[in-house]
């Protein structure tokens, strides 16, 4: 299916926040010689008739977590995090989508200073009017998994053993409707090596969506 809406979200539009961090860690770093910055950006792609958006600071920051990154520690940020990255998918409510994470391992400052980088991500699709409603009820897929295939709405399952009625199928003339999924994305940055050079360290993280193939 043809491509044709592209959505690239860079760091440009966070570019004094960034120097201000930048300027922290270097700072922190002739004190104490333990602080590192970082910042994951998204690349976001959507196929036709499916819409992307993303929400709050449209970034994974990890300093949003811990302000000062140490060596030889872990920094976690969790699905109910305020840090986790959060993204609304919108499309047809009679076909699943299939959205799809391409996430380096690293974030990296230049060839000779990298950290580790371990991405999750899980999704909602029970029609959450809120995030705050949407992450608990989010599904987390499994460690390991690049992708998943889901409805943009999961149709309610209730103790009536009545099944619900399902989509009403394309015709001539027909709209189909419209819903709002929303997709979270967190994970492990480290451990940070001993020797990592200050600076912020980057990375991109590319999600692709698209209706499944029947």
């Amino acid at each position: 299916m043809k491509e044709n809406s592209r959505l690239k979200l860079n760091t440009s539009d966070m570019i004094q926040r960034i120097f201000t961090i930048a300027l922290f860690v270097i700072s922190s770093l002739l004190l104490t010689g333990n602080v590192v910055g970082q910042r994951v950006s998204f690349g976001l792609y959507a196929t036709e008739g499916l819409l992307i958006t993303p929400l709050g600071s449209r970034d994974l920051n990890f300093n949003s977590k811990q302000h000062i990154l140490l060596p030889d520690q872990k920094v976690t940020i969790n699905l109910n995090d305020d840090a986790t990255a959060i993204l609304t998918i919108t499309g047809r409510l009679d076909q699943e989508i299939t959205v799809t994470i391409d996430a380096p391992s690293t974030l990296d400052l230049d060839e000779s200073n990298t950290i580790l980088l371990a991405v999750k991500f899980a999704y909602s699709n029970l029609g959450a009017v809120t995030e705050d409603l949407a992450k608990k009820g989010a599904v987390e897929v499994a460690t390991g998994f690049t992708s998943a295939t889901f409805p943009i709405l999961r149709r309610s399952l209730t103790l009536s053993p009545t099944v619900s009625t399902p989509p009403t199928p394309g015709h001539a003339g027909y709209i189909a409707p419209t819903g709002t999924a929303y997709l979270f994305l967190y994970g492990t940055l480290g451990t940070i090596p001993s020797d990592a050079a200050a600076g912020i360290y980057r990375g991109t993280i590319n999600v692709h969506v698209s209706y499944a193939k029947n």
